[in-house]
Parts: structure tokens; C-alpha cells; sequence
């Protein structure tokens, strides 16, 4: 397999690198994006002959087909910001490369034509993966593994978030992404499934409290990470699911101070004049809270996921119930959102280059989950990786 990483010198996409490089079935790593000396900064982080740096706009698909073209890449990951991800997605169709993606999920014309998208890849021969990082990917994936032991399925629920080993001021919470996504996901409608139906909530609403055991009290409410669970409900293997939701994990308080945040329309995108300045309230929060939201190298940060599958057996009920809390990996630097979200792309990689994924057209993640023997493999590459999911219900 030759792999181009596109967004190799963001935090998913340097675990992605790190991993591949490590892949006896992987020949060369393409490490592309549009800044060459961070590109060039990984590369030396890696210190790997399979790396070669790329500078390409990866905004234009016509750049990314000739990439793919003269480096013969089998295979394309897409780490890059969820804006970007279409042209890359029909290059790598147009040229016969694979494709595994992170943030398709937040592209809107992605998912009107995630259809059409399908009859493509499928004539093309080649399999796309979307929206497979830690959430959505795992929690889609371990959503449809607990449905599959179900005759019926009534609800999911998704808990997910990535937060500071410590709550830290201003906002409890340090980015482990980016930070206008944080913002993004705080201010557009949040889509679920209610009876059955496609619906939507506002963000940031009906908080919940968490407790994981040895760690404490934490709130989650609801935010617009279901992925690819927005179509796939419907599917044979979600076995009739008529209520789905997804809601962020952090640490207690936050969610009050984004409210405050959101009520002075702090975070609004509508540029307003002050004297001589024009600017949005959300640029100019970016500006002023990025250095004091920005994880130190010194700091954890850690996951927590929860994902319950609600559904009858046999006309019995029955829930499963499936955990996970993840650290930084003090080693190599990585942090945990980049570890779960890079490495799920990696074991996707693996998977298609030894057959074990061969399906073609647009694979949800839901289908791999749904599948025992594909998921316990998959949980076993988690294991390898230090990344322990547990079943506790």
C-alpha cells in the first residue's frame, strides 16, 4: 500500500502517520498538506524512509488527482477540515484510490449525495470510509456491534468527549482539536433521530450528569456527532432504532459558561463595527482564548466515551453498554482525541490492505460494527494500540 495522508501535520493526522509507519503492509507514506515546514517538522518526528512530504491545496481536487496519480497512491486519508473534504473525496474516486475520512460527517453536501457518492465508488472499485475517527467512527461502530446481539433495537445513546486530564479556567477545558470546531459544534442545530424520524435539538441543551468510576462527576449535552448513525439508523442492521442522540463529555460548569458565551453573542459569525474595526464576535473570541485553550506539551488531556444500545432479545430487554477512557500516550507525545481518532484511521488502512474490509462503495461505519467478526478483530487492533474498550452492562 502507498498511503496519502492529507493533513499530516495535524494532530489526527500525525497519529495516522505514526501508526503506518509501523505497518509492515504499508510501502510509503505521502505526508501532504499546504504548510511545509510543519510538514517537514512531522517528517522528522517520524524518521521514517517511507515519508515523503507533499505540498499541495488540498482545496482543489484537481491537485489532489495529480498527487494520487504520480505518487500511485492506493489509498487516501483525509484529516483535514471538514470544509475541504470534497474535492479530496472525488479525487480519490476520479483516480481509483480508497478513501478513509474523518470529517465528512459536518459536510452538509456530503450527506444530501452520500448516495450518488455510493453508485460512484462502486463503479469506480474502490471503498470509502466516512466519518471514521474516534466520534463518529467508534461510537458508530460499537453502537451497531451492541445492536447486533438484538432482535430489536429502541435507542442509542452516544457520550463522547475529549477534555483535559484537569478542569482548567477560563472554560474548563483545554482544545484537543480545533477550536472553531468547538465553536461549531456549540452553535448549529444538533441533528438526532426521534420515533423514528430525522429531527433536530439545540446544542448544548439537556445536560446529563456522568459518573466514571475513579474519575468523578462529569456533564454531557447534546452536540451534532452521530455521523454516518443520520443515515445508517434506517439500515437492516440497526434492526429498526427508533431514538438516537449524541452528547459531548466535559467537565462540570463548562456547559454553563458556554451558555454565557453564546447568550452575549460571543460566538456569533456576523461581523459587527467597532469605531474603526470590523470583526465577528467568534474571530475575535478565537483570537483572545487560543493560547489559553491550547494544550501545553506538558499537559493530558484523556477521552471518555459511553455508548448504550437499548433493544429486546428473545422479548426480554436488554442493554449493552460499552466504555472507554484514554490517555495521552506520554511516549511519543500523541494525544488521546489524536491517538482514538488517528489510529481508528489506521486500523481501516490495515483492514483494507489484507482483505479483511473488501466491500466497495460507501462503507458506514455501522456496517463494520454490525459485523461480529469484523468489530472483534477491530477491538483486538485497539488492544495492540493500549486503547481498552470495556463492556460493563
Amino acid at each position: 500500500m502507498k498511503v496519502l495522508v492529507l493533513g499530516a501535520s495535524g494532530k489526527q493526522g500525525q497519529a495516522t502517520s505514526y501508526d503506518l509507519v509501523k505497518n509492515e503492509k504499508v510501502e510509503k507514506i505521502i505526508l501532504a498538506g499546504d504548510d511545509k515546514y510543519e510538514l517537514d517538522k512531522t517528517a522528522r518526528w517520524l524518521d521514517s524512509e517511507k515519508c515523503q512530504v507533499e505540498v499541495i491545496d488540498v482545496s482543489t481536487k484537481f491537485d489532489t488527482f495529480k498527487l494520487i496519480e504520480s505518487t500511485r497512491a492506493n489509498l487516501v486519508v483525509c484529516s483535514v477540515p471538514w470544509k475541504l473534504t470534497l474535492p479530496p473525496l472525488d479525487a480519490s474516486i476520479e483516480a481509483g484510490a480508497h478513501f478513509v475520512d474523518y470529517g465528512l460527517y459536518q459536510n452538509v453536501e456530503f450527506d444530501k449525495r452520500i448516495d450518488a457518492y455510493h453508485k460512484k465508488a462502486l463503479e469506480a472499485g474502490v471503498t470509502v470510509i466516512p466519518s471514521c475517527g474516534l466520534a463518529p467512527g467508534m461510537t458508530n461502530m460499537l453502537a451497531a456491534y451492541g445492536v447486533s446481539f438484538m432482535d430489536q433495537a429502541d435507542k442509542i445513546e452516544v457520550y463522547v468527549g475529549g477534555i483535559p486530564e484537569k478542569p482548567e479556567p477560563p472554560l474548563q477545558y483545554k482544545a484537543v482539536w480545533s477550536i472553531e470546531g468547538v465553536w461549531t459544534q456549540f452553535m448549529e442545530a444538533c441533528r438526532v433521530i426521534k420515533d423514528g424520524r430525522p429531527d433536530t435539538v439545540e446544542a448544548t441543551t439537556e445536560k446529563v450528569t456522568l459518573h466514571f468510576e475513579g474519575l468523578g462527576d462529569f456533564e454531557a449535552a447534546y452536540t451534532d456527532g452521530l455521523g454516518t448513525l443520520l443515515h445508517a439508523y434506517k439500515n437492516p442492521e440497526m434492526k429498526g432504532v427508533k431514538d438516537v442522540y449524541e452528547k459531548t463529555i466535559r467537565w462540570p460548569g463548562h456547559y454553563d459558561k458556554i451558555r454565557t458565551l453564546k447568550d452575549c453573542g460571543l460566538l456569533n459569525t456576523e461581523p459587527f463595527t467597532v469605531g474603526d474595526c470590523t470583526i465577528a464576535p467568534r474571530t475575535f473570541l478565537t483570537a483572545l482564548l487560543a493560547p489559553a485553550l491550547k494544550m501545553k506539551d506538558h499537559e493530558k488531556d484523556m477521552s471518555l466515551l459511553r455508548v448504550k444500545a437499548i433493544g429486546k432479545k428473545n422479548s426480554e430487554n436488554l442493554e449493552k453498554t460499552y466504555q472507554m477512557v484514554d490517555y495521552r500516550d506520554e511516549e511519543t507525545g500523541l494525544l488521546s482525541m489524536a491517538r482514538t481518532t488517528g489510529f481508528t484511521g489506521a486500523i481501516m488502512v490495515d483492514m483494507l490492505a489484507s482483505g479483511k474490509i473488501n466491500e466497495k462503495g460507501v462503507v458506514m461505519p455501522e456496517k463494520l460494527g454490525a459485523d461480529q467478526n469484523v468489530f472483534e478483530e477491530l477491538m483486538e487492533e485497539y488492544k495492540k494500540r493500549n486503547i481498552v474498550i470495556k463492556e460493563i452492562s
